[in-house]
């Protein structure tokens, strides 16, 4: 695990947590109730509780990111179904508009409706999962690049700067499943004292709103890089003629 996970799953979340279980133990809830004597060996259970969910927070997370982006190994074929019918009406009515002249700000308005489904024909079960797979698809249309074959090409001509807000992005989704995972074990204290079911909505719902917006800046993030440097790779992936190399040995050998 990540240092950077290690610090999420045992932050103040996992503080919180290790408190909730304590009162969820406590007779009829009270933490006045308390055994105290009993505190150092109930204080070593809650570390080593403390630490597992250190270790399964990632875990859950790796699974609220599957959810989200629409990996699913069951039941997405329906959703996605459902999912194409109804971007397929309100691209319709966009369509209609434009065909009929309608002013611009319905034409936006339509145009709104429609990428709040999915930004394009719904390949996913979920609206997270279609705006990331979109990426995919525009480079495509765009440039005739295979996003997964260009990216690490493109990626080492990047300037600095753009590494690092790419990096940043991808960090600020990574929290969002982070987030939402803290939904699992506070969902499961909840089953023993059910305020706790409220923190899991919360937390869950937190993480998806930030989730979200994440996947959506990050994937702007990767189109951008595209479109100011996909221009470049034909000059850098020209390729290296074989007796040039053959000659530009010696040089690089130095001697040895």
């Amino acid at each position: 695990m990540r240092p950077d996970h290690w610090r999420q799953a045992l932050g103040p979340l996992s503080a919180v947590w290790a408190a909730a279980a304590a009162v969820a133990a406590a007779p009829g809830h009270d933490p006045r109730r308390l055994d105290i004597p009993a505190m150092p060996a109930t204080a070593a259970g809650f570390l080593l509780m403390w630490t597992t969910i250190g270790l399964l927070v990632p875990l859950f997370a790796a699974l609220v990111e599957a959810l989200w982006l629409g990996r699913w190994p069951i039941g997405a074929d329906a959703l996605i179904a459902r999912r194409r019918a109804r971007w397929g009406r309100a691209h319709q009515l966009v369509e209609d508009l434009a065909r009929q002249g309608a002013p611009a700000e319905s034409q936006a308005h339509a145009m709104t409706r429609r990428a709040r489904i999915a930004p394009s024909r719904p390949r996913r079960p979920t609206w997270i999962g279609d705006r990331w797979s979109a990426v995919e698809l525009r480079v495509g249309e765009a440039y005739g690049l295979d996003l997964t074959t260009a990216w690490p090409r493109l990626w080492l001509v990047l300037p600095e700067s753009s590494r690092a807000e790419l990096r940043t992005a991808k960090a600020d989704w990574e929290r969002s499943t982070q987030l939402a995972a803290w939904a699992v074990p506070f969902g499961a204290l909840g089953l023993v004292w059910w305020p706790l079911l409220a923190v899991a909505a919360v937390v869950g719902v937190a993480g998806w709103s930030r989730g979200r917006g994440a996947v959506a800046y990050r994937a702007d993030l990767v189109e951008a890089a595209f479109d100011l440097h996909a221009a470049e790779l034909p000059a850098l992936l020209t390729g290296l003629d074989p007796e040039v190399g053959r000659r530009l040995m010696p040089d690089l050998r130095k001697g040895a």
